[in-house]
C-alpha cells in the first residue's frame, strides 16, 4: 500500500525585513539608517564636508595660534633672510652691470663684499671666450737645517687639482675653482708688468700665497718657507680638423716675481 505521507514542502527563505508595499518610501523600521552610521564610516555628506573643513581649519590655524613671541621670532627671521637675499641679489647685480652713479659711488664696498667668493664674469658666454688652457705652477724658496737657502723645482698646481677631478663624479667646488678664480683675480688687478692696480692686487696676492702655501706647506715644511713664486703656462686650444684657421699653439709662460713669505701668509691647515 502506498502511504498517504508526503514530506511537507520546502518554505521560501525569510526576508531580512518586510516587503515594503510598491510605490512606498518608508524603509522597514527594522532596516538601518544612514543617519545612525558610526562616525568616519558613512554619514550625510554635509556632516563629513564639514569635518573636513573642520581638520584643515586646525591645520592653517597651527602657526597662527602660537604665542605671540614665537610669531614675532618667525616674522623677524622671515624679514631678516628677505633683506639678506635682496641686498646680495643687489650687490652681485651692481657688480655686473654697467658702471653707473650707484656703482662707482660704492664700489669699494661692492668691491670688499664680492671679492673672491662671489665674483663673476662672462667668460662662458661673451663674444670671445676662453679659448686657451692655463696651468698654474709654483716653486718655493725653503731653509735647511744647516742655514742654506735652495729652490724646488717647479709643481703643476693645476694637474693637481685635474686630478683630482677626473673620474670623480662629485668633485669639490675647491678643485673645480679656487686656484682658476684666484689667478682671474690676479690678472684682472695687475697691469701687463705683474705691478698691483690698488688694493685689489695686493689682496690677489695674498690671496694666492695662501692657495700655494696651503698646496706646498705641508709637503715641504711650512715654517721653512722662504719664497715663493708663480708662474702660468698658457697654451691656445688647436682648433678643429676642418678649421682652416691657423693659431700659435706653443706654450707661454707669465713668470711673476718672488714673493716673501711671513706668518700671516701660512693657514692653519698648512701648518
Amino acid at each position: 500500500m502506498e502511504s498517504n505521507d508526503r514530506p511537507p514542502a520546502p518554505r521560501p527563505p525569510a526576508e531580512p525585513w518586510p516587503r515594503v508595499a510598491a510605490g512606498s518610501e518608508e524603509p522597514p523600521a527594522d532596516a538601518p539608517r544612514a543617519d545612525s552610521a558610526p562616525a568616519g564610516e558613512g554619514g550625510p555628506p554635509e556632516a563629513t564636508e564639514a569635518t573636513a573643513r573642520a581638520e584643515q581649519g586646525d591645520g592653517a590655524a597651527g602657526v597662527l595660534a602660537l604665542p605671540l613671541l614665537p610669531k614675532l621670532l618667525l616674522v623677524a627671521a622671515a624679514a631678516a633672510v628677505a633683506v639678506a637675499v635682496a641686498a646680495h641679489l643687489g650687490a652681485v647685480f651692481l657688480h655686473v652691470a654697467p658702471s653707473n652713479t650707484l656703482s662707482r659711488q660704492h664700489d669699494e664696498t661692492l668691491d670688499d663684499y664680492i671679492y673672491p667668493e662671489f665674483e663673476q664674469n662672462w667668460k662662458l658666454f661673451a663674444p670671445n671666450p676662453l679659448q686657451q688652457n692655463i696651468a698654474v705652477h709654483a716653486r718655493a724658496e725653503i731653509r735647511d737645517e744647516d742655514g742654506s737657502l735652495r729652490r724646488t723645482g717647479w709643481v703643476d698646481l693645476t694637474a693637481m687639482d685635474a686630478e683630482s677631478i677626473r673620474g670623480n663624479p662629485f668633485p669639490s667646488h675647491t678643485n673645480q675653482n679656487e686656484l682658476r678664480r684666484a689667478w682671474d683675480f690676479f690678472t684682472g688687478s695687475h697691469d701687463d708688468d705683474n705691478r698691483p692696480n690698488g688694493s685689489r692686487g695686493e689682496m690677489s696676492e695674498s690671496y694666492l700665497k695662501r692657495i700655494v702655501m696651503l698646496r706646498l706647506g705641508p709637503r715641504l715644511g711650512a715654517d721653512r718657507v722662504t719664497k715663493v713664486q708663480l708662474r702660468s703656462a698658457r697654451r691656445t686650444v688647436e682648433p678643429p680638423p676642418w678649421s682652416k684657421e691657423s693659431v700659435n699653439t706653443e706654450t707661454r709662460y707669465r713668470v711673476l716675481p718672488w714673493w716673501p713669505v711671513v706668518s700671516a701668509d701660512i693657514p692653519e691647515a698648512a701648518r
